[in-house]
């Protein structure tokens, strides 16, 4: 059989990689170059803050690092079947299923934390994903979830503010370590 006898010819919905570039992901990476530069602009409109205060960085760098390395891999995204392809892999298979409904709850849930994140502040928020999330996804020992839920966010809140000195929102409640 020829190779074009072989591959089902795309349709309408099943977007195949075009030459160099995948246009679903090309799509989806502009999408996200957009929101990077988005972000991006907001952070410089972070004020300035004396370098006595700065901890040794000014509030913009950091965004600023992490959405770089994001546009960097977005950029990378519509040539990434180029790679699967010599591998063997078909980025398009797992395609072709639609979206897990457990993904839309989560996409929800952690939507609706974020939102409410400034009025619990950092500590609570971090709870009520280290407690819900492990649910969410189907794990059911509430043992195993309950010390989760203690232990990870109580440590990371105390690396951050006695051992790197970055504070967080303590939020409405004014619980923080």
């Amino acid at each position: 059989m020829t190779e074009q006898q072989t591959t089902s010819s795309p349709n309408h919905s099943d977007a195949r990689a075009i030459g160099l570039v995948h246009p679903v992901d090309l799509v989806v990476s502009l999408l996200i170059l957009a929101g990077v530069a988005f972000l991006f602009y907001e952070t410089t409109q972070f004020d300035e803050v004396s370098p006595l205060f700065a901890q040794n960085i000014q509030p913009s760098m950091y965004p600023q690092i992490v959405l770089t390395i994001i546009a960097l891999f977005a950029l990378l995204m519509p040539f990434e079947h180029i790679l699967l392809t010599k591998k063997g892999k078909d980025i398009d298979k797992e395609r072709r299923n639609p979206i897990h409904p457990l993904t839309l709850t989560t996409m929800a849930f952690l939507v609706a934390v974020v939102a409410s994140a400034q009025v619990l502040g950092m500590l609570l928020t971090m709870i009520v994903i280290c407690l819900l999330m492990p649910r969410l996804w189907g794990m059911r020992k509430l043992t195993h979830i309950l010390i989760f839920a203690t232990v990870f966010p109580v440590t990371v809140s105390l690396v951050f503010s006695k051992l790197l000195s970055v504070y967080f929102d303590a939020g409405i409640f004014g619980i923080a370590l």
